[in-house]
């Protein structure tokens, strides 16, 4: 396979869910046989290299290492040591190459660039932006034409890896309070952060339950403006008693506003329960049609989240626009609205 000259790609990014996650997605980038690559390096600007699944004898990749990163305060052409990670990815794996990326960052924590490819590895590095808990997840494509008619990154026929990583950029000490601030007895996994850089892995299109994060209902660390709802922050993984939300239990029924609103094409539906309850959420159009049935079934007392995807019963994506979502629980019920957002 020629390797050797310099492909122009697309690339696709955005500050999505409230400015949540930054993306960036599209061709890796092929890089002329200058920059080769056979033995992993880490060039000055880098302050250090992770290297995914041993060169990808191990699927999913996910270290348990909590990686510390400084934040990147450098102007012109300067450097600020420590504040960059690079990650490779090996460039074959199961006898294909790699073809498509799609990264997803903590925002405003942590800052990703674009996928490059050479000699035996696919790389990409990791800037830390601002004090606060950041999660990275790296989806590589193997294969040719790994994209539907649609856009969508990904094919049945193609083979993904994905690596996850949690960092703690800055000082933590400058962590909002509700983050915890404590790092000493945390590990990286699903539970690290609430709306991780990995929370829509399982809905894309092209997702593989073999490498799914796995759910979690309590977290070691808030993301921004995250509601009371969710249950995060100091006492809940890292051995501490004391929590900046007092309640483990919901005193009531309630229904929380979605989160992101506006969004797309995901958002979050929380709810509380103060015992156990049959539930039904169901969202309508602005017209009181049905839209989609999301829960209907016995769920036991606390804080709940239901995931939608802007899919209505038939497995279409529903258009842009307001849309209404009621919760029933029992005798309760209650009704707020959601702006999608395309």
């Amino acid at each position: 396979m020629d390797r050797s000259l310099l492909i122009i790609f697309t690339l696709f990014t955005g500050l999505l869910f409230g400015e949540e996650f930054q993306i960036l997605s599209g061709d890796i980038i092929q890089l002329d046989d200058q920059y080769n690559l056979d033995i992993r390096t880490c060039p000055d600007v880098v302050d250090s290299c992770l290297y995914v699944c041993s060169d990808a004898s191990t699927n999913p990749c996910h270290p348990e290492d909590l990686y510390s990163i400084t934040i990147d305060t450098s102007t012109g052409g300067a450097e600020t040591a420590g504040s960059r990670y690079r990650i490779y990815f090996p460039w074959e794996y199961d006898g294909m190459y790699a073809e498509k990326f799609v990264v997803t960052a903590s925002w405003p924590c942590l800052s990703p660039t674009a996928v490059a490819a050479t000699g035996n590895y696919a790389f990409w590095d990791i800037i830390g932006n601002d004090p606060c808990p950041g999660t990275v997840q790296g989806s590589i494509w193997y294969g040719e034409d790994c994209e539907d008619s649609n856009g969508n990154i990904g094919a049945d026929h193609c083979k993904e890896l994905v690596g996850r990583f949690c960092f703690a950029p800055g000082d933590t000490l400058d962590w909002p309070e509700e983050s915890d601030q404590s790092i000493s007895t945390d590990t990286c996994d699903a539970c690290w952060m609430s709306s991780a850089a990995w929370d829509y892995y399982d809905d894309g299109l092209y997702a593989d339950s073999l490498l799914s994060p796995g759910p979690c209902t309590v977290f070691d660390h808030c993301h921004h403006s995250e509601p009371d709802s969710v249950l995060c922050g100091v006492g809940y993984l890292d051995g501490e008693t004391v929590s900046v939300y007092e309640e483990i239990f919901p005193m009531e029924f309630k229904l929380y506003p979605s989160h992101p609103n506006p969004f797309n094409p995901y958002t979050h539906i929380r709810f509380s329960l103060q015992t156990d309850a049959y539930v039904s959420i169901t969202i309508y159009d602005m017209m009181g049609r049905q839209v989609r049935s999301l829960v209907n079934q016995r769920i036991s007392a606390g804080y709940h989240t239901a995931l939608w995807n802007s899919i209505n019963n038939l497995g279409s994506p529903v258009s842009a626009g307001v849309y209404i979502y009621s919760i029933q629980a029992g005798a309760f019920v209650q009704t707020r609205k959601m702006v999608l957002l395309k």
